[in-house]
């Protein structure tokens, strides 16, 4: 418990670092709080079980963030949080979906208009700019991949197997982090942000503590 209030401590000290422009202290923060969230889960659960795919979901991550440390490397951040959506969604069992059809179809109509109008906006700005327009099966797949990753926390608040506090804190961490996503890609390749890079963290580092809370109240870790 004392390295999840480490990783909070963290986190709060990179947003500020973001807003006020202090990027030496972010570079440090950044991948600090990920280290820390980490650190808290390998204690707490030494990732057994289910909790070994959360566990490299926040590896991966912590790859990820410390590639887009160069905005050069979009491509190799990319693909390291590729895989750690996919690896979430391996912990959540997704093919429980299908037992919970009537339940995952209205987990779509949730998921799909957002989703649909992100697509909307990014993809011609991707294809407006044609320095831009490699980006757009990577970012197309990318947009999959995260909302399967959403999909499947959000099944979680149908499922008997659940507890009730777990699915909300999964599927609120879920949502946040597709909502820090979406913030990034929009702030990248449509239009720069007041603060962006500033409400991306924030959104990143509290959906990243949702979703590995709530996996670890699930399964017992967390009492």
């Amino acid at each position: 418990m004392i390295w999840l209030g480490i990783a909070l401590g963290l986190a709060v000290v990179d947003w500020l670092a973001l807003y006020f422009g202090w990027l030496r202290l972010h570079w440090v923060a950044k991948p600090a709080t990920l280290l820390a969230l980490i650190v808290a889960t390998y204690t707490l659960s030494h990732w057994q079980g289910a909790m070994l795919w959360f566990g490299l979901g926040l590896l991966f991550s912590l790859i990820g963030d410390i590639v887009l440390l160069w905005p050069k490397r979009f491509f190799g951040g990319l693909a390291a949080f590729l895989f750690a959506h996919g690896l979430y969604v391996i912990g959540f069992d997704p093919l429980v979906a299908l037992r919970l059809r009537p339940e995952l179809g209205l987990i779509l109509l949730v998921v799909l208009p957002p989703g649909l109008m992100v697509g909307r906006v990014l993809l011609p700005a991707l294809w407006a700019s044609p320095s831009n327009r490699k980006w757009i099966v990577p970012v197309s797949v990318y947009s999959l991949v995260i909302s399967l990753m959403l999909t499947s926390a959000l099944l979680s608040l149908a499922r008997a197997d659940w507890q009730r506090e777990a699915a909300w804190l999964v599927s609120i961490g879920a949502v946040l982090f597709y909502t820090s996503d979406s913030l990034l890609a929009y702030d990248c390749f449509v239009r720069r942000l007041v603060h962006g890079q500033f409400w991306v963290m924030v959104t990143y580092h509290l959906g990243q503590a949702g979703i590995v809370l709530g996996a670890l109240l699930q399964y017992g870790w967390l009492k």
